[in-house]
């Protein structure tokens, strides 16, 4: 059987990353959604106006959900980190405490 080990510094890490990601995310998706929208506006009149209108409608929740999902892992991974390293000075302060003779 293997040994299972847990590095909170490399869930923090991994945490970190994923918050980063749906940081940098939302501006892009933004800017793509904002852009489709405009050009429909702008191309009124043309039959591909509505279907840019419709992109930016479609996609809108998708990329939405899956910043959300980023950010939602960032949470878990911290609060995974924060179990670990909890339960880890548990287990010291129980070891180190003195044991009484049986």
């Amino acid at each position: 059987m293997a040994d299972v080990t847990i590095n909170t510094g490399e869930l923090s890490a991994s945490a970190n990353l994923a918050s980063a990601l749906a940081q940098e995310f939302a501006k892009p998706v933004q800017t793509a959604l904002t852009a489709a929208t405009t050009a429909s506006g702008q191309l009124a009149g043309w039959s591909i106006a509505g279907g840019l209108r419709q992109l930016g409608n479609d996609w809108a929740a998708p990329l939405g959900a899956l910043r959300q999902r980023l950010a939602d892992t960032a949470a878990n991974l911290h609060a995974n980190a924060a179990s670990h390293a909890s339960n880890e000075q548990a287990v010291a302060r129980a070891w180190s405490a003195p044991q009484g003779a049986k």
